[in-house]
């Protein structure tokens, strides 16, 4: 008896002193492996001691009052304590237990391991009381231990697993980049059995030869050399394509070539698998089977430009993180397949894992669904690292970790090491045991645009990519110039906030540069967590960085810092991805507007193939002719253009010969076999002669309008309307027969709310923000008799409002941007800066009354945002409609999301607030038709923006681009170099009852059929 239980404790003692991870082909669940997810046993410690819970491990402690979690999952997501995000990860411990048998078949010689999958941030396992394993190589690399000898003889006795997950391990900080970090054990925990002899490791790669075929070269070591392999491969269909045997070597590790004629290439346009069949057998038993899809495919570079199967690529790609506000990092199936499904929605084809190895699950999905992904190494935020000798073993074993689980994936083209870190020895180091791992697959370095720009002519030849983050239009062309790698930028087209300003720009310089092969937008999603408060939340007055679902739940992005998906945290699109989806297109359709005439006829369109592999046969063009936003004529054409090329498409028109004035749009529509639509376009029809503003000379006319002045305003009465102009303020209204307000104001437009991204830098860089200018300096209204008509005067001084001084942060945030802000943060002085000038108001028999406006930024600083004139409308003017540019805003850099058309949106449509591009006539009314009618002569920039429970509608003479976080946008207006903002526009107030043109082009006045309004609040809305 003594001498039993002295082997045991030995046996135990062995068994601690060799808790190591080891390499062994894991085996799925659906083949056998048993999966230890559900409801654990939790207690969570603040800090890094057990204290009385120190014992935790040994079976007989009592955890009878522990609380459940549910496992995998993040403990902050399940109430146990409050999360934190990035480097303000917290110290805490969590003590996980649980109980399992083992089936009875897996003993007998036989090994039983044990995986996890993904633990956050470091951790500890026991199995009956004993150590059988320990890890802080990653949090989202696997572990394996061997746990055979902890387990009790008795197959019909529990055994007791006991996890110790700590937050802050050796090296944490590289795991924790930019996003929450969320600790626990976050992704699957499995138990399988494999014979003595068994299968440690399977690499499996594709050399393309002559005539077409391919040459998979398949390499398996085993745990000893005992076994003979044979190996089958299957076509996507199911059918036998090669059988075959290993030669039998001398060690533990074996290798075959099998020759593939006429293989089906894997592609993301074509993500054909073919099936891998292993059997190990000794002495004609068999003892394992394992079987894994495989893509045919060749990654290599050429002249400076990535090649996939010998022809070059474009990576049409974002960021992307294993993140779902209800789940954290524990992503389910369903979560996983949703994320690629939307994003082929959106013409995305690649995806970089930031910053680190997404689950598994996830890359087999790209596999399967076609998708090209880089692969990231988890190196980043700990730079004061990469050069501490210390931490060496553990950045080379992530890296093989990485490599090692995801080298068979078809879908992973590139190694990423790390992200934005300095290029040290160490992370060089890295670099070459990855090339050493896998000669197959480049590999690159992400890096801040400036760093790369001083550093890239140092960065060694084994460096296969550049991967240059956020560089602006002008640094891009010269890069083109250049660069001699290939380049993908890993980050570029910053959406924080809606600023995905440069995508559309940058774009087509990445598709004409050979060496460029794409880049990915940060980010796929917001970084958002759902958090529940039980005081309902009402203040809306200040800028949020967060997404609240009604009064008391909200998507959490701490603040602003992961506002900066092109979907919400529920992946909810914002009009960023319908920027990307249509930028991203593989189908593109250049025309913008054509000339036509009345009768029959054809009009020819040029079709471009933007894909890299396939022809567009089997997609069609579904073709409408729309008259005032009606169809009267449709049609589709098949297409067939090859890839990289372009097809003439004929489409027979016939143009009703009473269309004229009327609004005419052939609307275009790309789809594939399975029916989903790639992209749309829709031709603005120019017949000759059309002049849509002729309508307002029709109104008629019920006598000239009136003029009745005194010492306190100036008013102006038509048969319809009241115009009243203050002396001393300047202010004016105007309000129909029955007093009902139609217009509050008209002021100077300097400004509008900033988004997000500019902001942050508003302070330092003098941003107007104010909407409107209402304070006027000495004013002058004048009136005028012009023969049967009026004009009104309003003009004088109208100084520039000074900023609400903030308190500056009292610490560093971590961000060199903002911190900067906050030692020079103080808002320029405003003393003096003024617009000087005004406007002027023709008022005309028939009641419409033109607008011109001439103002003078004087003394001014910083820069402009949007700059014109901005009327100012009363709540009750709920709908929005206008012909022009829709239905998302649009501004320079970052409108190809729209197309020409009729529009109607309602005020609480969340894409209602914004600038419509090439605008021609705006109203903005009740639901019943009260209103005015904003009149250009030229199309034009016109803005709507909810200003407390009015309107600003808005005429923009001058408009910037949105930029990105951090940087400036490419269309820059200087304050100082803008010496006029003038423009002209007709303005006419509408009642119920509207001109034949108006219901012509819009319909009768009604309220918005549909309201998209998916959020109680959120960010930049």
């Amino acid at each position: 008896m003594k001498a039993a239980v002295l082997l045991s404790l030995l046996a135990a003692a062995y068994i601690s002193a060799n808790a190591e991870p080891i390499n062994v082909y894991p085996v799925p669940v659906k083949d056998g492996a048993q999966s230890l997810n559900g409801d654990w046993s939790f207690k969570y410690l603040a800090g890094h001691e057990g204290g009385a819970d120190a014992d935790f491990s040994k079976p007989e402690f009592d955890v009878s009052a522990w609380k459940k979690i549910r496992v995998p999952g993040n403990w902050e997501l399940q109430g146990f304590a409050e999360p934190h995000y990035d480097l303000d990860l917290q110290d805490g411990l969590g003590l996980y237990r649980r109980t399992f048998r083992v089936p009875a078949d897996w003993r007998g010689g036989r090994r039983v391991c044990l995986r996890f999958e993904g633990v956050a941030y470091g951790f500890e396992a026991w199995v009956n009381g004993t150590k059988v394993g320990a890890s802080a190589a990653s949090a989202y690399n696997p572990s394996t231990f061997d746990i055979t000898d902890a387990l009790k003889p008795d197959v019909n006795a529990d055994n007791v697993l006991a996890v110790q997950v700590t937050t802050k391990p050796f090296a944490y900080e590289f795991d924790v980049n930019d996003d929450w970090s969320l600790g626990g054990i976050c992704r699957d925990v499995t138990l399988f059995s494999v014979p003595a002899t068994h299968v440690q490791d399977v690499t499996a790669r594709t050399t393309l030869v002559a005539n077409g075929a391919a040459d998979l070269s398949l390499s398996v070591s085993l745990s000893q050399p005992d076994g003979v392999i044979h190996g089958k491969l299957l076509s996507p269909k199911g059918e036998i394509v090669k059988e075959f045997d290993f030669p039998k070597q001398s060690d533990a590790s074996c290798q075959t070539i099998v020759h593939v004629t006429n293989p089906q290439l894997w592609t993301a346009e074509t993500p054909s698998l073919y099936r891998l069949q292993l059997s190990l057998s000794d002495k004609g038993r068999l003892l394992q089977t394992i079987e894994r899809p495989i893509g045919l495919r060749e990654i290599s570079i050429k002249d400076s430009v990535l090649l996939l199967n010998g022809r070059p690529i474009k990576l049409h790609g974002v960021d992307h993180h294993d993140m779902d506000p209800v789940d954290g990092r524990a992503i389910t199936e369903r979560e996983m397949r949703r994320d690629p499904e939307l994003m082929k929605k959106g013409n995305i084809n690649f995806i970089r894992t930031s910053h680190y190895a997404p689950n598994e699950r996830f890359i087999e999905l790209c596999d399967e669904l076609g998708f090209y992904v880089l692969d990231e190494v988890a190196i980043g935020k700990g730079e004061k690292h990469m050069s501490d000798p210390a931490y060496r073993d553990n950045m080379l074993a992530r890296t093989e970790a990485t490599i090692t689980r995801d080298k068979n994936h078809a879908s992973v083209i590139v190694w990423s090491i790390g992200n934005e870190n300095p290029i040290t020895d160490l992370l060089l180091e890295c670099g070459k045991h990855a090339r050493e791992l896998d000669p197959t697959r480049p590999i690159c370095y992400p890096a801040i645009g400036s760093y790369f720009d001083k550093n890239y002519e140092s960065y060694p030849e084994f460096v296969d990519i550049f991967a240059p983050h956020y560089p602006n239009n002008a640094m891009l062309r010269r890069f083109a110039e250049k660069l001699k790698r290939p380049v993908i930028l890993t980050e570029y087209a910053h959406a924080w906030g809606l600023a995905t300003d440069r995508i559309q720009d940058q774009w087509e310089i990445l598709q004409k540069t050979p060496t460029f092969a794409g880049g990915a937008i940060w980010h796929f999603q917001d970084q958002g967590i759902l958090h529940v408060v039980k005081t309902p939340h009402t203040d809306f007055s200040k800028p949020l960085g967060s997404v609240w679902l009604d009064k008391n739940s909200f998507y959490d992005t701490h603040d602003a810092d992961g506002c900066d998906g092109i979907v919400y945290s529920d992946r909810t699109p914002q009009s960023d991805f319908w920027e990307v989806r249509k930028v991203y297109s593989p189908v593109q359709i250049t025309a913008h507007s054509i000339a036509v005439k009345s009768g029959a006829q054809e009009i020819t369109l040029n079709v471009e193939n933007r894909y890299d592999f396939i022809a567009l046969t089997g997609k069609e063009l579904a073709w409408s002719l729309q008259r005032n936003g009606a169809e009267i004529q449709k049609g589709d054409v098949a297409l067939r253009a090859a890839a990289h090329e372009s097809e003439s498409v004929r489409i027979p028109l016939n143009i009703p010969t009473n269309a004229t004035n009327d609004v005419l749009a052939l609307d275009l529509r790309c789809v594939d076999e399975r029916g989903m639509q790639i992209t749309e376009r829709t031709v603005r029809l120019d017949l000759a002669a059309t002049n849509r503003g002729a309508w307002m000379s029709s109104l008629p006319a019920a006598g000239n309008p009136k003029i009745t002045e005194s010492n306190a305003e100036v008013k102006i009465e038509d048969a319809n309307w009241v115009l009243i102009a203050s002396r001393s303020t300047g202010e004016l209204t105007i309000r129909n027969r029955t007093g009902q307000l139609l217009v509050a104001g008209i002021y100077p437009h300097p400004g509008r709310k900033p988004t997000m991204a500019e902001a942050r830098s508003a302070r330092t860089a003098g941003t107007w923000t104010n909407s409107t200018l209402t304070e006027l300096v000495a004013p002058e209204v004048k009136v005028t008799q012009e023969g049967s008509g009026i004009r009104l005067d309003v003009s004088g001084t109208y100084p520039r409002p000074k900023p609400i001084e903030e308190k500056k942060p009292e610490k560093k945030t971590g961000d060199p941007l903002l911190d900067q802000e906050a030692r020079n943060g103080q808002p320029e002085s405003t003393d003096n800066e003024s617009f000087i000038g005004g406007y002027q108001a023709d008022v005309a028999p028939g009641g419409t009354i033109t607008i011109s406006y001439d103002y003078a930024p004087t003394n001014a600083t910083g820069h402009f945002l949007e700059v014109g004139l901005s009327i100012v409308l009363p709540p009750e003017l709920t709908e929005f409609r206008w012909i022009g540019q829709g239905i998302y805003p649009g501004y320079p850099g970052k409108d190809r999301l729209n197309e020409f058309g009729i529009f109607h949106l309602n005020r609480e449509d969340l894409r209602f607030q914004g600038n419509r591009r090439e605008t021609e006539l705006a109203l903005l009314s009740t639901p019943a038709g009260a209103g005015v009618a904003l009149v250009t002569t030229a199309a034009a920039d016109i803005s709507v923006e909810r200003d407390g429970d009015k309107t600003l509608l808005s005429h923009n003479a001058v408009i910037s681009g949105l930029g990105n976080k951090g940087s400036s946008p490419e269309t820059f207006i200087s304050a100082d170099k803008t010496p006029h903002i003038a423009g002209s526009f007709t303005l006419v107030p509408l009642d119920n009852t509207w001109p034949a043109a108006l219901t012509r082009w819009f319909g009768k006045p009604s309220a918005a059929t549909e309201v998209f309004h998916p959020f109680y609040e959120s960010y930049d809305q």
